[in-house]
């Protein structure tokens, strides 16, 4: 079988009106996880009568099962949109339908908490609808993230793909920079207020997708319904993806849940004077930011190639992070491997997509975001309390370990696509 990237469905072009439609959506939706990790634990500290640090713990705990959850409704409900399509020509009203609930699932949340009282019945209702709006989360992702592959030609897929790291930079910031004012704003406010960004983001980007040409875009174009998916002729493209967003996952979630706090305060708040919420803030803009160069980058390096070297840049900035270089030196590091992992984030989906077929894109975006959730559960589970189980050198290790294992990774799939193709 011969992979079809998706140069095969689009010029090799951006098309930007839909990529920052897209963008939107992806921001929107990191929007509304902000806001409900925030005040999650609140809900439960209301609803439970814990005390706050035992509410903090419950709330980690549901994050870590909802996590685990994702594993498998993200690859099913990215399976289940290639079918929707290939039967009804978009996935539109799959996301749209998928975003609707959410909102109101979202907006049940402060509702049940607020008007509910401390009973066993709101106990059950409040965690039934934490469960359910997080499937309900889940099971778009994918469908929504696959479109960037009609949005840009394959050599152009980072490209835009840094469009999407760069707004999650800087809406991904709200959370050190603006907890207090979001707290500030009230329950009621906050999730309205997302619910309502999540909604116009899908509206916005629907309505930017009629822009496309129906004979350039391959949303519009229907597929043999007879025409089986070649999911068994890419099992082992698959698991390689699953594996490389399980990797990549566990990486992202050491390097800025771990290693990047404990740099900034062991070196970087003294020697600013700055505190660590700005500081950390600042580290997200500046990703994004670097993202835009890194995109221009990637029109002149192969996009694995690129994210490969990126990974093993990484790994290299934690071997110079853990000499203990003094503030400076500490803040170079910081900057430098920021900008390999805008790198490597522009490129994540893309490699996906360039992975298996492209009536596949829903499945395979799902595979990368169902191991990258994995990985995360997994490592909640069994270190809960990282900071206190883990010291500084494990952890710079254990991350570069994840990081040089997804480069291993892409590289086997770079291997695999590259005989298919030859095939």
């Amino acid at each position: 079988m011969t992979i079809a990237s998706p140069s095969n469905q689009v010029p090799d072009q951006v098309r930007w009106l839909q990529v920052w439609g897209l963008a939107s959506v992806q921001g929107a939706m990191t929007l509304t996880w902000i806001a409900y990790a925030i005040y999650l634990p609140q809900f439960i500290e209301q609803v439970f009568g814990y005390p706050t640090s035992q509410a903090k713990e419950f709330a980690a705990l549901i994050l870590v099962i909802e996590n685990v959850i994702a594993v498998i409704v993200e690859p099913l409900f990215g399976g289940l949109s290639d079918r929707w399509q290939r039967c009804y020509s978009t996935r539109m009203p799959f996301i749209v339908a998928a975003v609707i609930a959410s909102t109101a699932l979202f907006i049940g949340l402060p509702c049940v908490a607020i008007f509910g009282g401390a009973n066993e019945i709101t106990r059950i209702l409040l965690l039934s609808l934490a469960i359910l709006w997080a499937i309900v989360m889940a099971s778009f992702r994918s469908p929504v993230m696959c479109l960037l592959g009609i949005f840009a030609g394959a050599t152009k897929l980072p490209q835009a793909g840094s469009v999407l790291t760069l707004v999650g930079g800087f809406v991904g910031s709200i959370r050190p920079l603006a907890t207090k004012f979001i707290l500030s704003l009230g329950a009621p406010a906050t999730f309205t207020i997302a619910s309502i960004v999540l909604l116009a983001s899908v509206a916005g980007l629907r309505s930017a997708m009629i822009y496309i040409p129906k004979n350039l875009n391959p949303e519009l174009e229907k597929l043999e319904k007879n025409e089986p998916l070649p999911i068994r002729a890419c099992w082992s493209n698959l698991a390689i993806v699953l594996f490389v967003g399980a990797a990549i996952g566990l990486g992202l979630r050491l390097l800025m849940g771990d290693v990047l706090p404990r740099a900034i305060k062991a070196d970087i708040t003294g020697f600013t004077g700055l505190s660590f919420e700005l500081l950390m803030g600042a580290a997200l803009i500046a990703q994004g930011l670097l993202a835009l160069l890194t995109g221009r980058v990637s029109k002149l390096i192969d996009n694995k190639r690129l994210m490969i070297i990126s990974l093993g840049c990484i790994a290299a900035g934690l071997g110079l992070l853990s000499a203990g270089y003094g503030a400076i030196a500490t803040i170079i590091i910081i900057l430098f491997m920021l900008t390999c992992l805008s790198a490597v984030n522009n490129g994540m989906i893309a490699f996906a997509l360039t992975m298996v077929h492209k009536s596949l894109s829903g499945l395979t975006v799902g595979m990368f975001f169902g191991g990258l959730s994995g990985a995360i559960a997994v490592f909640g589970y069994l270190v809960p309390k990282p900071a206190e189980m883990l010291s500084t050198p494990n952890v710079i290790l254990l991350t570069a370990i994840a990081f040089l294992a997804a480069g291993v990774g892409i590289a086997l799939g770079e291997r695999i696509t590259g005989k298919l193709v030859a095939d």
